[in-house]
């Protein structure tokens, strides 16, 4: 497949930029730093651009087959990056009929048992308000769309090596879970681009 990948610097979109040239796909990497993508492979393209530049996200994105976002922010200040990345692609998607989307996103935005409920999450709310409050309009928005999309909520990030052994909970929520590697984000990614039951679902993934 040909796939984009924004935010393609990142510690899970390297990685997700590693395995999926390592099965044979093609990697347009759109960063706004080229210099920081260390990786070398011939079918790797590595492109200029800002996610919130909307003529940027147009060129990168059209005639790929799959649109990978894995955009995150190192501290917790206000915000549009996730919401106004993902209206850009969304917008340019549409109109280049391209319909694979798979979003990273946070478990913490919503945990599953009553006491996670009651004592995580304010807790991770309270830490990464900002983060997570346009994490939420992303999702909003990727929800509001009819593209073949799937929203991943990994738990804490790791820098663990890959192992391929993970649980998964398509729409709906794990009872327990609370860490993974960002290697096995990039692996469920991946695995995932072209699996139908991963449609227009919200997956969490935790080990």
């Amino acid at each position: 497949m040909k796939i984009v990948v924004f935010g393609a610097n990142g510690g899970t979109g390297v990685e997700v930029v590693k395995q999926a040239l390592a099965v044979g796909h093609r990697v347009t990497a759109v960063v706004r730093r080229p210099e920081s993508i260390t990786i070398q492979h011939q079918n790797l393209c590595v492109w200029q651009g800002d996610v919130l530049d909307a003529n940027a996200v147009e060129v990168t994105i059209a005639g790929q087959d799959a649109v990978i976002s894995a955009l995150g922010i190192k501290v917790d200040a206000p915000t549009v990056i996730y919401s106004e990345g993902v209206t850009n692609m969304m917008r340019t998607m549409k109109t280049s009929g391209v319909r694979r989307l798979l979003c990273v996103s946070a478990s913490g935005l919503d945990p599953g048992p009553v006491l996670q409920q009651w004592i995580a999450k304010p807790l991770l709310w309270r830490f990464f308000k900002n983060n997570y409050t346009d994490l939420a309009r992303m999702e909003t928005l990727i929800k509001a769309s009819d593209l073949d999309w799937t929203i991943v909520r990994p738990p804490m990030f790791s820098n663990k090596p890959r192992t391929g052994r993970y649980q998964i909970a398509i729409n709906r929520q794990l009872r327990r879970g609370y860490t993974i590697s960002r290697a096995d984000t990039a692996d469920f990614i991946v695995t995932h681009l072209d699996k139908s039951p991963s449609y227009r679902a919200i997956v969490e993934i935790a080990y």
